[in-house]
């Protein structure tokens, strides 16, 4: 699971013009919308992004799909968990 803390615990991305999201910003609320961790402020940020996005939209959805495959496919499978730091850590590298 993704940690809930990401830089957008620090920005207030409502202060951010509603219709030019930051793709940065968007891409590390994304992992915490999937796995259900984003604060309504950062949903809601993210949701507008989305409404106006079509690559972020079509992001989120092929996204949400793994996401459910991998759950179906892996639910109750231990993985170790320098694993999951080491995906964590590229993910939000990726995101900088």
């Amino acid at each position: 699971m993704a940690k809930p803390s990401t830089d957008s615990h620090h920005k207030n991305p409502s202060n951010d013009d509603a219709n030019t999201p930051d793709h940065g910003e968007c891409l590390k609320i994304l992992s915490l919308v999937l796995d259900e961790e984003a604060t309504d402020e950062e949903r809601e940020y993210f949701k507008k992004h989305v409404e106006n996005c079509m690559p972020y939209y079509e992001i989120y959805n092929v996204d949400l799909k793994i996401k459910e495959l991998i759950k179906k496919n892996c639910a109750h499978k231990e993985v170790p968990q320098d694993l999951v730091d080491s995906i964590r850590e590229k993910i939000f590298h990726k995101a900088e």
